[in-house]
């Protein structure tokens, strides 16, 4: 393990998705952002997180190799995206169908919630993949 691997990794990734959930370890989601500052401060969640995400990153990197529990995974760090991208929208958005239907505030994530944490659980991959 080293912290250069840690930092080449943040520094790859977009400004606009270092608050958003990376890594789930212990039934909590963590971000880019505090993934790095408990590496850089060395605790031991920093070490935990760290080899986590090496795991995850050589798991990424290989052709076929997340397990059924790494998808579980990968599923619920993508919800716990989409939830935080939802939440953060301005209290006046809205999305319009082509068929006239318009949904805003908690019925976007029912609206756009599947289709939103697949395009989620693929972007995740390729960050932890550094693309």
């Amino acid at each position: 393990m080293s912290k250069e691997f840690v930092e080449r990794w943040y520094s790859r990734i977009p400004e606009m998705e270092k608050d958003l959930p990376i890594i789930l370890l212990d039934d909590k989601v963590y971000t880019p952002r505090e993934i790095y500052e408990e590496v850089v401060k060395g605790t031991e969640l920093g070490d935990k997180l760290q080899m986590k995400l090496e795991m995850m990153y050589r798991k990424a990197t290989s052709a076929h190799t997340f397990g059924y529990e790494d998808i579980r995974e990968i599923r619920q760090v993508a919800y716990e995206r989409v939830k935080r991208i939802i939440e953060n929208l301005p209290k006046d958005f809205s999305i319009a169908s082509f068929s006239g239907r318009i949904v805003s505030g908690k019925k976007i994530f029912d609206a756009i919630g599947k289709k939103a944490v697949e395009y989620e659980m693929e972007r995740v991959i390729k960050l932890l993949r550094g693309d």
